[in-house]
């Protein structure tokens, strides 16, 4: 498969996916803050909804391609890969000690590894895997590799830019786990043979904290132009580094860095500015219209990057990259009262799938009807539960190509 994603808006052809699964019931109301949720999902009408949203993306011609299915197949086939995934995961769990029983094919199969990896591990269940305790004094329920809650949120571990791939290093360490699994699937499995991360590979150790991003950050204006969001969980010391590898590897010639601002409701870029076509994009006005600044990197001629103050607006710089007046469509219409609204259940998360084709949750009704009237085929999509975990249609899709076009 060739990555190639040139912009936010051409033909999604490929998308990678993580169906919500058993991680989802450890959460509860004492720890769910600390998995950062809000609240605590309904599994399976969540995965439902789930079902149906990869369900419209296929009647659309999109190939969903699914992380568990992939690192199954990862797990089975290559035993140095599998021993080398399960050694990331408990070094950044601090439970190395863990790690040999693990490895044993005998007692732990691939299927129950898999589960592992996702819903984590207690000391109930390991004690019960093993038949020893691996610290005697912890409680029965205590996680020695917890949960990935968030793993249905596919869209921060890993990012494509033009021809290259990003491994992602999360703010948080409970989102640790999630880069080590797309990394490897990206890194080993055949199906992405021939390429290279360009940022944040097992080869690289240095790119790492505290140089955090996530993909949710990362939106691809055109060819040559990437716009980042410099908020709570990318740093502008990431973007620097970023630009630095990606201007010497081919065509993007741009880094644009908007600070938002660092509160959950805004965690990423994409929760408050989204593309649905060349020249138009949703966003919510309490935070895109209030920029204090923007910054701007490019080459600096000697193999590093040159980073300046813009002068110019951000209505400017997009009409500018798109070759065109911009078109802004308002989270709720551009009523404050239901922007906040569907602003907090995702109404500027959007995932375009074709020019002028948008997915959405159905209940940012406000935010449809306004992206209707500018021309977007809007695809609606239950999201009562899904929503729960603060996160819309974009941020739970990695796209790995989009169709070429002008």
């Amino acid at each position: 498969m060739k990555f190639q994603i040139l912009n936010e808006y051409d033909a999604l052809e490929v998308v990678l996916v993580h169906r919500p699964g058993e991680e989802i019931d450890r959460l509860t109301h004492e720890n769910m803050r600390a998995f950062l949720f809000e609240d605590i999902p309904f599994l399976a009408r969540m995965q439902d909804e789930h079902d149906e949203f990869v369900d419209e993306m296929r009647d659309r011609g999109v190939r969903v391609v699914h992380l568990h299915k992939l690192l199954r197949e990862l797990l089975e086939t290559q035993p140095n890969t599998r021993s080398k995934i399960i050694e990331q995961v408990c070094t950044a769990e601090q439970a190395s000690g863990v790690a040999s029983d693990l490895k044993d094919t005998s007692r732990v199969p691939t299927d129950l590894l898999l589960s592992i990896l996702f819903r984590g591990i207690t000391h109930g269940e390991y004690q019960e895997l093993v038949g020893r305790a691996a610290d005697p004094g912890a409680h029965s329920r205590q996680f020695i590799l917890r949960p990935i809650p968030n793993a249905y949120f596919s869209r921060d571990p890993a990012v494509v830019i033009g021809n290259s791939a990003i491994s992602c290093k999360m703010h948080y360490l409970e989102r640790s786990r999630e880069t080590i699994l797309a990394r490897a699937v990206l890194e080993h499995h055949p199906e992405f043979t021939g390429h290279h991360i360009i940022y944040g590979g097992s080869d690289s150790p240095r790119d790492d904290r505290p140089f955090t991003i996530e993909g949710g950050d990362v939106i691809v204006l055109n060819e040559e132009a990437v716009l980042v969001g410099a908020s709570e969980r990318t740093r502008m010391e990431t973007i620097e580094i970023l630009a630095t590898r990606i201007f010497g590897e081919g065509r993007i010639r741009r880094f644009y860095a908007l600070p938002i601002p660092t509160e959950r409701t805004f965690m990423h870029l994409d929760t408050v500015f989204t593309i649905v076509d060349r020249g138009v994009v949703v966003w919510f006005p309490g935070v895109m219209e209030n920029l204090k600044y923007i910054h701007l990197c490019t080459p600096d001629g000697s193999g590093g990057v040159r980073r300046q103050t813009e002068d110019r607006s951000l209505t400017k710089i997009l009409s500018d990259e798109f070759g065109r007046e911009v078109t802004i469509i308002r989270t709720g219409g551009g009523d404050e009262h239901y922007a906040s609204r569907e602003q907090r259940t995702d109404g500027t998360n959007i995932l375009a799938l074709a020019p002028r084709v948008a997915c959405t949750y159905e209940r940012n009704a406000r935010t449809i009807i306004a992206m209707e009237k500018a021309g977007v085929e809007v695809v609606k999509v239950v999201g009562s539960e899904l929503v729960r975990g603060l996160g819309g249609p974009r941020c739970m899709t990695m796209p790995l190509r989009r169709s070429g076009g002008a």
